[in-house]
């Protein structure tokens, strides 16, 4: 019995400190809302997209942890957490210091831009799929640049640069 209260608490614990995801596809689903209402339609598979969408940026940390910044000091320390299957401690580092990886290949302006000419792409062919993806993956950097002036007082400067040394490490 103690020790399914303490994986409970362990799970609470991890989701307090994961909320962050759980705001991209907050703001996805409501992204998936708002086209509905324009569009007039409803369609499951547009919700999922924007799941999808919402929580595919953040597929580049793990690329960063595990393919192209594999050497830096910090995805050394998250490898190290997640072999050692130490999940809160994983959890509270990555929260405190996801902030500081400035090497991100894709977490940048640049790759914003690109976003948003591919949903007015998809705009322009009527592809609403498109529209739903990268629209929610847009929305999803908006709200890392919101969360940085937020949380930092200023946008991180991996904002302003396509990918260059991580100063973290």
């Amino acid at each position: 019995m103690r020790r399914s209260v303490a994986r409970l608490k362990g799970i609470g614990f991890i989701l307090w400190h994961g909320r962050h995801e759980f705001y991209h596809v907050l703001l996805g689903l409501v992204w998936a809302w708002f086209l509905r209402e324009i569009w007039s339609q409803f369609n499951v598979i547009w919700i999922t997209i924007s799941i999808i969408g919402s929580l595919l940026p953040d597929f580049d940390h793990f690329f960063y942890f595990f393919v192209y910044g594999r050497k830096d000091i910090y995805s050394k320390q998250v490898k190290n957490f997640f072999k050692s299957r130490q999940w809160r401690i994983l959890t509270k580092f990555i929260e405190t210091g996801h902030k500081h990886q400035t090497a991100l290949a894709t977490h940048n302006f640049y790759f914003m831009m690109l976003l948003l000419f591919f949903s007015f792409l998809s705009l322009f062919y009527d592809w609403k799929a498109g529209v739903v993806l990268f629209g929610a993956m847009l929305i999803h950097y908006l709200f890392d640049v919101f969360d940085d002036i937020m949380t930092l007082g200023y946008i991180n400067a991996n904002w302003k640069r396509w990918r260059k040394q991580n100063k973290f490490a």
